[in-house]
């Protein structure tokens, strides 16, 4: 008997078995019976990317990009690899491309708009998401999507609406129990008890996390601190346990950093664009990055980038390699081979569409701190701001935080505190090998004491006056869509400081795992 002839459903099914061989021998017969279609060349693209070989997958991505988008799924995997990718301006494009009439259903506009959101492509995610729920009213994904992107755009009163009728349909789900444990709602008592039920009925470790973040919120809310501790630490524990964390590749990946000196710096021919000035606003996440890019880009001529990977992206198309975060020890390793200004002209040109015809733009990564050096080397003309927070302010802020996959040394103390205490050494270092004039340290709490004072030192740093809208950050209606997107909305509050004195009895080892000066005296 012959073999059945391959299919997509058979090659993705030998991925998911972990038969890679199987699945590229599959996916290029079927790429060869078709030339025009776009979804075994994606699958091989993904395949090449997983494996690391980047340009490889990324031509692949093109390729297909270039062939007719034959069905809503052809453009979600479209979506998906450019999103894997982080070329953003090409998956913009790409929505543009598609008419309204060609989406078959709820499911395939939520998730071709989840890729958009990814890229920060808020305001096409939000029409893509209304579109969802004029397609089906009743459908969670769309409700929570929506919940979600209304959390961004600071419309909290519908994003509790759609959280609700979301639950109202999946009363378990999880993501929208954390989604309404933010918005600091009336009737915590009830809904932690209701939490606290289903937590005892979760089966898995990220059902945990999401519950025990939500309860975490509500008992905290509620100034219950000790069983509002308890929920964190286990859903701390729950987090950490779906995430990879390589101690060994980060240790070797700072060493390799701080091999990066002046000289190398100084020689370095990159690409000063003539028209973008890039600002990078770094620092570890929770240090106040987002309310720094919300000052400064309240100016007429800043535009906010948001977190973005794109000169990571960069990065990897100069590597070949493609990897997880935000840099790599191989990419470090190899830097005297890339050519600096090809790196920094693709990076340039990949934000922008973030910049909207603006003078400078925002890249507010936070831990693009990593990637300072290669930075500094590849865009002579971008600028650093870097913030500083109290070290026990930033860590219980981490730990409070739940992450996608980002940050996973922020679920435990003692892998905190190490990745604290390197973060500090390469801030040193850049400061040490940076030319005069690139990095600014700024305070967080000087933003929120003297916060007029503050945005002027930043606006005068890159080269421009103070304007007063730089501290309006409240009154905005753009989307941010970070962790701090909810207090965004309350303007510059003065009240997030030593939050984590209310649980002081159970940070103590927190305390002494970041050592002396952490500010817990």
């Amino acid at each position: 008997m012959s073999a059945a002839p391959p299919t997509m459903a058979s090659a993705d099914a030998a991925v998911a078995r972990g038969d890679r061989n199987a699945a590229a021998a599959q996916y290029v017969a079927l790429a060869r019976s078709r030339s025009d279609w776009p979804q075994p060349q994606l699958g091989l693209a993904f395949l090449y990317l997983d494996s690391g070989r980047h340009n490889e997958g990324r031509d692949l991505v093109l390729r297909a990009l270039r062939m007719p988008v034959d069905s809503p799924r052809s453009a979600i995997l479209l979506a998906q690899a450019l999103t894997a990718i982080n070329e953003s301006s090409l998956l913009i494009d790409l929505a543009k491309q598609i008419p309204d009439v060609a989406w078959d259903s709820a499911k395939s506009l939520v998730e071709f708009a989840q890729q958009l959101m990814l890229v920060g492509a808020n305001d096409q995610a939000d029409r893509l998401a209304d579109m969802a729920l004029a397609r089906d009213p009743a459908h969670p994904p769309s409700l929570y999507l929506k919940a979600t992107l209304d959390v961004f755009f600071g419309r909290l009163s519908a994003a509790a609406a759609h959280a609700d009728a979301c639950l109202d349909r999946l009363p378990d789900d999880p993501g929208a129990h954390w989604l309404k444990s933010r918005l600091r709602l009336p009737g915590g008592e009830e809904r932690a008890a209701y939490l606290e039920s289903l937590l005892a009925a979760a089966k898995d470790n990220d059902t945990r996390a999401w519950l025990g973040y939500a309860l975490h919120g509500e008992r905290h809310d509620l100034k219950q601190y000790d069983a509002s501790w308890q929920a964190l630490s286990a859903a701390c524990v729950a987090k950490r346990a779906t995430l990879p964390h390589h101690v060994e590749a980060n240790r070797a990946l700072f060493d390799a950093l701080q091999r990066i000196g002046a000289d190398e710096i100084r020689a370095a021919r990159g690409w000063a664009d003539p028209v973008l000035t890039p600002v990078f606003v770094i620092g570890m996440h929770r240090s106040g990055t987002t309310l720094a890019e919300r000052v400064l880009s309240g100016h007429p001529d800043v535009a906010a980038g948001g977190e973005t990977y794109d000169f990571t992206a960069a990065l990897r198309r100069a590597s070949g390699l493609h990897f997880r975060g935000e840099c790599h020890e191989h990419a470090v390793l190899h830097r005297g081979e890339y050519d600096d200004a090809a790196i920094g002209r693709e990076y340039c040109a990949s934000m922008a569409w973030r910049a909207g015809g603006r003078r400078f733009v925002t890249d507010k990564l936070p831990s693009n701190f990593v990637n300072v050096g290669l930075i500094a080397k590849a865009l002579p003309n971008a600028q650093f701001i870097h913030l500083r927070r109290d070290s026990m302010d930033v860590a219980f802020s981490n730990l409070r935080t739940l992450f996608s996959e980002a940050c996973p040394y922020s679920y435990d103390v003692h892998e905190f505190a190490e990745y604290h205490g390197r973060y500090l050494r390469l801030m040193d270092h850049w400061r040490s090998v940076l030319p005069p004039g690139r990095l600014l340290d700024v305070d967080y709490q000087s933003i929120v004491d003297a916060p007029e004072a503050s945005a002027a030192r930043m606006a005068a740093f890159i080269g421009l006056d103070y304007h007063p809208s730089m501290v309006d950050i409240g009154s905005r209606d753009d989307a941010v869509a970070t962790a701090s997107s909810v207090m965004m909305r309350d303007g510059i509050r003065k009240d997030r400081s030593a939050l984590w004195r209310q649980y002081a009895p159970w940070m103590a080892p927190l305390a002494r795992a970041l050592g002396p000066g952490s500010g817990a005296g």
